[in-house]
């Protein structure tokens, strides 16, 4: 009786151990496919290896790789489910919350993402990337008082940390005080000279204070840093246009639509700069 036993239970590790082995195989070949950007066969692999350990733990990650697979071929929706399945076995794993926040966040579904970035903070208070996003989160629901708390939380731990100071300096613009946001950029802009971005904000401040001399000079300066921003470049046309240089309007109108801007948009300016 004894020997019995002895050879199953011989035999069940050695089951056990190709199972494991299958279950890991099948995942290692959907990570070098999904490395070669073969994401379909990826998937299938990942998908075999579900079927043969449905209620194996690691099963989070697979899913978690089927959902960047899925995002990846511009299946949103089909990713949030997976995503969804992955967190449902590791609900606290704050790669996979941030991944799922991040995707919230492209579509737009702020209230979606901003749960999924407060909950890493219940995990990692001092997430760097979940204070950055729940800074501009509230920025862009005008709850400004906690958009504040929240990069001043992220420079406490990184002072440096160029995209909360951009991000305040914005949070300052948006609530109505530009005279702060203009200090913040300026600052900026000594620190950090080859940021396109910081001069065509301060410009876009400029123009509102109508300054457009101080516009002109700051979208001038971001321009030579992004020659082919065709916002940037566009925006200084439409500063010309209101100051009557006709000429540079034009200039830039055109350059505009050489970029990717549709002609069609630009039909009323075009009469104006003839």
């Amino acid at each position: 009786m004894k020997k019995r036993i002895s050879i199953v239970a011989v035999i069940s590790a050695f089951a056990l151990s190709s199972f494991a082995q299958t279950y890991e195989q099948y995942v290692e070949a959907g990570n070098r496919l999904a490395q070669n950007d073969s994401l379909a066969e990826a998937e299938v692999q990942y998908r075999n290896a579900l079927r043969l350990a449905p209620e194996d733990y690691r099963n989070a990650l697979v899913y978690s790789n089927i959902a960047k697979i899925q995002h990846a071929q511009g299946q949103d929706q089909r990713a949030l489910t997976s995503y969804e399945l992955a967190l449902n076995i590791v609900p606290r794993n704050v790669p996979i919350l941030k991944s799922r926040a991040d995707l919230y966040l492209s579509l737009g579904n702020l209230s979606k993402a901003l749960i999924d970035y407060r909950n890493i903070l219940e995990v990692d208070p001092n997430n760097t990337d979940a204070l950055q996003y729940l800074g501009y989160i509230f920025t862009k629901q005008r709850e400004y008082a906690k958009a504040k708390t929240h990069y001043e939380r992220l420079l406490s731990i990184d002072p440096d940390n160029y995209t909360a100071l951009l991000g305040v300096a914005i949070l300052f613009q948006e609530c109505g005080k530009p005279g702060e946001a203009m200090a913040r950029l300026s600052v900026l802009a000594d620190r950090y000279p080859d940021r396109a971005e910081i001069y065509s904000m301060r410009a876009e401040i400029e123009a509102e204070a109508n300054q457009p001399e101080l516009a002109i000079m700051d979208l001038d300066k971001a321009i030579s840093l992004q020659p082919d921003n065709k916002n940037m470049i566009l925006t200084r046309g439409f500063i010309h246009l209101k100051n009557n240089n006709k000429f540079l309007a034009k200039r830039d109108f055109e350059r505009a639509i050489a970029l990717g801007v549709p002609r069609g948009q630009l039909k009323k300016e075009l009469k104006m700069v003839k």
